[in-house]
């Protein structure tokens, strides 16, 4: 087995109790990896991968009792440490290929469906997920209490990441003076997205933007930008920012938002049946108002969590027709499909989509070689 492998994996504390180990914890790790990434989406399938190539995996797995057998691999996931496995999982990924610095990170929570208990009256498993743009990984994740939502969530997530010097994004359920506090403390910056949930501020910024509609009697500065993008069926839809520094806003603005520098206002000008549809929807940021293309431009990435992760899980990994049922094996499988989504998307050598990597990764394993960088 691969010595970076080894060292990145060996940190993990196996959950099993030492006489009832038949199995290595890093063959199973690995055979999971493996198996997740040539298109198995439970435990069964990994197994069954695992027998179908046992010859191959003998090449670099231990392997002392065989192939484990799916209720292993599932017990072992049912009480593998999650946060300990991501650490390890984005370890190795920074060891077998150069991370770039960070610039923006969305965080968005996804709800696994399949994961909801009906009998036992549990809600299903939801998860906020941290997105790297200048890398296309998912960075970390942590499972939202059953009781509670993502807002206590977003400060633990924050601690388990790296976000000096990069722009943290988040929907309307992040604007909360503690996480702007921490954002900031971090040495990051953020653009947040504002709604009723913030009553006094959304009311505070949504009455600034309709007051200098009217007549600019504030003498505030708007600083202006403008993107055109091709929605659908040659749909054209029009975004333009306004931006309006909180220099002269203080008296207005609780002191509480931290590093609070502009806000912002987007209007979304588009088609549709033949109507023109306006919508206006509100940003608080750190970022200074004079940046009005950087600030549009962050906006736009923060949909990468939603487009190129959350959509790949569900339409390639199948995520919401899982039936893990266990919370803490859903929370790693999940987290799972997210890392060997990171690991395809870097492989480039075959251009193709991620179910096609996934296929050629299946019939070929010199390709899934290529792929895993040589476990």
């Amino acid at each position: 087995m691969d010595d970076i492998f080894v060292e990145c994996f060996s940190t993990i504390k196996d959950p099993r109790v030492e006489r009832t180990k038949k199995h290595l914890l890093l063959d199973i790790l690995a055979l999971s990896i493996c198996g997740v990434l040539s298109g198995a989406e439970n435990w069964q399938e990994i197994e069954d991968f695992g027998n179908e190539n046992r010859s191959w995996f003998s090449n670099f797995l231990n392997l002392p009792n065989g192939i484990p057998s799916h209720d292993t691999i599932s017990r072992v996931f049912s009480a593998l440490d999650p946060q300990g496995f991501q650490l390890s999982c984005i370890s190795w990924l920074n060891r077998i290929r150069e991370l770039l610095p960070e610039t923006i990170i969305p965080i968005d929570g996804k709800t696994l469906r399949g994961s909801k208990r009906s009998g036992a009256a549990k809600k299903a498993l939801h998860i906020i997920n941290a997105w790297s743009c200048s890398n296309s990984i998912c960075l970390g994740q942590l499972k939202v209490d059953d009781k509670s939502n993502e807002i206590p969530a977003v400060p633990e997530l924050l601690k388990l990441l790296y976000v000096k010097g990069a722009i943290v994004t988040l929907d309307a359920m992040g604007a909360q003076e503690d996480t702007v506090e921490m954002i900031t403390d971090m040495s990051a910056d953020y653009v947040i997205a504002l709604k009723g949930n913030q009553g006094a501020l959304h009311e505070t910024v949504k009455d600034t933007f309709d007051l200098n509609d009217q007549s600019n009697t504030q003498g505030l500065e708007v600083h202006k930008a403008v993107d055109e993008i091709e929605v659908d069926h040659g749909r054209i839809e029009e975004r333009t920012i306004e931006v309006i520094s909180t220099d002269r806003l203080n008296d207005q603005i609780d002191p509480r938002w931290k590093n609070l520098n502009s806000i912002a206002r987007i209007t979304y000008t588009r088609a549709e049946h033949e109507k023109t549809v306006i919508e206006k929807r509100y940003y608080i940021s750190s970022l200074a108002a004079s940046a009005p293309d950087k600030i549009l431009k962050t906006i736009r990435a923060h949909w990468q969590v939603e487009n190129c992760l959350h959509w790949s899980l569900d339409v390639t990994f199948k995520e919401d027709n899982s039936r893990i049922r266990d919370e803490n094996a859903a929370s790693n499988m999940s987290w799972l499909r997210k890392f060997c989504l990171g690991l395809l998307k870097n492989e480039t050598s075959f251009k193709g989509s991620i179910r096609r990597k996934q296929r050629k990764a299946c019939s070929s394993l010199t390709y899934l070689a290529q792929v895993i960088g040589q476990i």
